[in-house]
């Protein structure tokens, strides 16, 4: 068998990617020709064994509930891993010592990212970016003001008769001022148009939600054949299947997060959780579709998420489970 270290790097690259790969897929949800594929893929080579196993190693050194984690964030793990491979194959014969730590240093640093910083290659791409537990309200270049949650991230830019700021993630009010330029915000699959108005955006799982507070705006699909006016003291929310009807909302309860609390009726917990974790230190993670998608309703200090959680619990009853200090798992 020919080592790692005579093998062309092109070639290293591409068993690596593959490991990867099959990581990702066997910790979904594997059907059993995709079992025998994987057993055959490990079988065909010795070299493609272990660079599974090095990649098991990389996550395991996480913890062992890691793993379980892993299943259903597999595919948010993948860039971390590639990171972590491409430090491994730079080692060399003369440099195996020096390679090993690095190797180790990048799965720490990997597993830290994955905790705490899950987003920071969205956030190249931001102008404007807030950290965990942080709210912050930015003067925007054209005379606007925006308000954004925490671990939230916005883009803007402006051109001769457009205004276009891009939600890229969490929440986010705008108090727009009035101008000849139209005044855009994506987010995800759709648009809100304005003029000079209040309203909030919020990025979700599954949904993008519009909170008009003065004003007006214009709500619009991906492909502008879906859109909808909102008139102060209503909501809409659309996704990739299209915009839905508008609804009354309570503004005071919509827009509470500016103030540290968190307002709900018949939300997913999943969306709620989120919330949450965007002011706790580490990662939250929700087990199972069912129990994501559980409908919970509430009053909760952002400003304290261990008595958010406890709250969330005693309602739901959920499973909770603290793995060291930086990861929650909640599970039926």
């Amino acid at each position: 068998m020919k080592s790692e270290t005579s093998l062309p790097q092109a070639e290293l690259k591409r068993i690596n990617q593959e490991a990867i790969a099959w990581f990702t897929r066997m910790n979904g949800e594997p059907s059993a020709a995709d079992r025998r594929h994987f057993e055959n893929w490990q079988n065909a080579s010795a070299l493609n064994a272990h660079a599974y196993q090095q990649v098991l190693a990389t996550w395991g050194c996480a913890d062992e509930a890691g793993s379980e984690v892993a299943g259903e964030e597999a595919a948010k793990l993948k860039q971390y891993l590639e990171a972590v491979q491409m430090v491994r194959a730079r080692r060399t014969k003369r440099n195996i010592l020096a390679g090993t730590a690095a190797s180790l240093f990048a799965c720490v640093a990997g597993v830290h990212m994955w905790l705490d910083h899950p987003h920071f290659i969205q956030d190249f791409s931001a102008d404007y970016v807030t950290a965990r537990a942080e709210r912050r309200t930015i003067n925007l270049p054209d005379g606007s003001s925006v308000t954004l949650d925490a671990d939230s991230a916005l883009a803007f830019y402006e051109t001769d008769d457009l205004r276009r700021a891009e939600l890229l993630r969490g929440i986010a009010y705008f108090d727009v001022k009035k101008s000849g330029k139209l005044f855009e915000v994506g987010a995800a699959k759709g648009t809100t148009r304005v003029t000079g108005t209040a309203f909030s955006v919020e990025v979700h799982e599954q949904d993008v939600v519009v909170n008009l507070e003065r004003g007006a705006v214009t709500v619009l699909s991906a492909d502008q054949s879906q859109q909808a006016q909102l008139k102060p003291g209503e909501s809409i929310n659309y996704n990739a299947s299209g915009v839905s009807t508008v609804q009354p909302v309570l503004i005071d309860d919509a827009f509470a997060w500016r103030d540290g609390r968190l307002i709900f009726d018949n939300s997913r917990l999943q969306d709620v959780v989120e919330q949450i974790g965007r002011y706790h230190s580490g990662r939250i993670v929700v087990m199972g579709s069912k129990l994501a998608d559980y409908q919970v309703s509430g009053n909760l200090p952002l400003d304290d998420t261990q008595a958010a959680l406890a709250s969330l619990q005693a309602t739901v009853g959920f499973k909770m489970y603290e793995v060291g200090s930086r990861l929650v798992v909640i599970r039926q």
